[in-house]
């Protein structure tokens, strides 16, 4: 993969693995296979290893709504949410890396071009 900023390759290749692992965790403590869950996950890590331009900012905006869905869910019972909580907080720091992180935008410069 050829991008402008092979730092920021790198740190969208972890955050993209992050969402792979955290799909994974979930289906392994919620006891069963979740398609769609995996679906969305490898789906956001496809659209951040791409570098298309603007993507990053579709990502982080799932990532954040996901993650504020669900916050007053696992702070109200944090004795057996923290892991979930966690993975809340994680979230919308990986959304604010993948907008303000220089390196990272840089990655994002891409853009389609179709030929005749």
């Amino acid at each position: 993969m050829q991008t402008n900023d092979p730092k920021g390759r790198a740190l969208c290749v972890v955050i993209g693995v992050y969402l792979i692992a955290k799909a994974v965790l979930n289906m392994v403590i919620g006891g069963g296979f979740s398609f769609s869950e995996m679906f969305i996950a490898a789906g956001l890590a496809v659209m951040i290893f791409t570098g298309l331009k603007y993507f990053n900012y579709l990502a982080a905006a799932v990532l954040a709504v996901t993650a504020l869905i669900y916050l007053p869910q696992n702070i109200s019972n944090i004795g057996s949410n923290w892991l979930y909580l966690i993975e809340g907080v994680l979230d919308i720091g990986c959304a604010v890396l993948l907008c303000v992180q220089k390196n990272i935008r840089q990655h994002f410069t891409k853009t389609i071009t179709i030929n005749n």
